[in-house]
């Protein structure tokens, strides 16, 4: 039972869920026809505790997989390349901007990390590049860093 992975991760996300609800709480709860700042989180705390005691009871039932089979065949190098591209990415983002960084991350994901059909990635790549920045700038009002691009966007 201690190498259960579904006793540990039940136990995780309970404590997390302990934590939103506790932080819900100190928030301000406020009253139902008014509901306070930490009205929705307490709730939400409360759920993930829930759901949390679900899945600890049916790893106490009926077990589940150890810690180590979890992470039996993981391809370290290329999670290695993943984080430092999103390392990258994140410092480049105020910089460079939205688009190309976004751009540059996307196809270094479907080239390098995980190789797709190059016509494919770059397809996909523009379409979400610019389908997320036209939501997010035009429809919900949110800025972007323009960076390079600040000239031909503003």
């Amino acid at each position: 039972m201690i190498r259960n992975s579904e006793l540990w991760g039940g136990l995780f996300w309970l404590a997390i869920g302990v934590f939103v609800t506790w932080a819900g709480r100190d928030t301000g709860l406020g009253r139902l026809s008014e509901p306070g700042p930490g009205f929705a989180l307490f709730w939400i705390g409360i759920l993930m505790c829930a759901l949390s005691l679900g899945v600890i009871g049916q790893a106490i039932v009926s077990g589940g997989a150890t810690l180590a089979s979890l992470w039996a065949g993981t391809r370290w190098r290329k999670v290695l390349v993943v984080v430092g591209l999103l390392l990258v990415y994140g410092a480049g983002f105020q910089a460079l901007g939205f688009i190309p960084c976004t751009l540059a991350l996307l196809l270094a994901l479907m080239w390098f990390v995980d190789p797709v059909d190059g016509r494919l990635a770059t397809t996909v790549a523009v379409i979400a590049t610019f389908g997320v920045w036209f939501a997010l700038t035009k429809w919900l009002k949110i800025q972007l860093p323009a960076g390079i691009l600040s000239g031909i966007l503003g």
